[in-house]
Parts: C-alpha cells; structure tokens; sequence
C-alpha cells in the first residue's frame, strides 16, 4: 500500500511541475501580446537612422550589422535581429501575416491587431527548450529574433517600436 502511495505522490508532483512549466511561458507570451500591441497602438518612435533603403529608429543599444535594400541584420548585445521591408505594401498590408499564417508552422502565439489604417501582428513559436522565434510586424514590415522566455515580453516591445517608426506607403 504505501508503495502505491508513494507512486501517487511521484505523479502529482510530476503533473504540477508540468502544469507550472508550461503555465510560465503562457503567462510570459500573454504578457509580450499585450505590451507588443500597446506598442503597436502608442505614438510612433520617430526613425534615427538610414540603412538600405529603410529609415528605422533603433534604440541606443541596437546597431546595424548587415544593410540590403529590404532587410537589415541588426545586434544588441550578443542577440541578433532581422528586418524585412516590403516596399510594397502599406501599414494595412495584412499579406506577411497571412503567409505566416499559411505556412501552417505550430505557433504558441498567431495574434494580430488593427485600427483602422494599419494591421500589426506577434508570433511566438518555440524553436528548442527555453529558445523562442519572437516575429512583430505592422503592414509590410516585420522584425524576428530569437529570444528565451524571460525576454520575450521586453523584446515585444522593443521590436514593436523599432517596427512601427519605419515609414511605409
């Protein structure tokens, strides 16, 4: 009998840190929704910086490694960035969502935002254990990293802000 005790105990401490691990990362990506889309819907960050084809404000602590026409490969400390512009379309442009979207990859988070003249978005897809691809966008442009959960909700942010001050059509 205490033998099944025993084993009972081992399982519903098993089931609970389960429950809390998994518990940590949905409070975690519910929190980088809201601060990305209050980002999204605050006033813009005025751009700081030309590279490429692309006028961005990059906060102090981000700098430009890489520059093509429609994409940047941005760095903050050892973390690395990557922005895609297309040029054509405008900041109601719900098309890089919606390729997103078809790709039909598993996502923790496929949320999207609108008023009415530009459409945002966040994903989150875990990529490896503690390891996440965090992506932002407003109509044409979007900014992805890899990010670990307790980052996830400053990187929203962050990156919802560097995405909403580029200037599109």
């Amino acid at each position: 009998m205490a033998l099944s005790i025993n084993k009972i105990l081992i399982f519903l401490l098993m089931s609970s840190l389960i429950v809390v691990g998994c518990s940590g990362i949905e409070r975690q990506t519910d929190k980088a929704v809201k601060v990305a889309e209050l980002a999204f819907r605050d006033d813009k960050k005025q751009p700081n910086i030309e590279a490429g084809l692309i006028q961005v404000y990059l906060p102090e602590d981000f700098k430009v490694e890489e520059e093509h026409d429609n994409n940047l490969i941005l760095k903050s400390d050892n973390q690395a960035y990557i922005l895609f512009m297309n040029p054509n379309e405008n900041e109601d442009s719900s098309v890089l969502f919606l390729a997103i979207k078809e790709q039909g990859d598993k996502y923790l988070v496929l949320h999207s935002f609108q008023t009415d003249d530009k459409f945002g978005f966040i994903t989150i897809k875990e990529l490896a254990e503690d390891k996440y691809e965090l992506a932002v966008g407003i109509g044409g442009v979007k900014l992805t990293t890899e990010t670990d959960k307790d980052q996830i909700k400053h990187d929203a942010k962050q990156m919802m802000e560097i995405v909403s001050s580029v200037p599109q059509k």
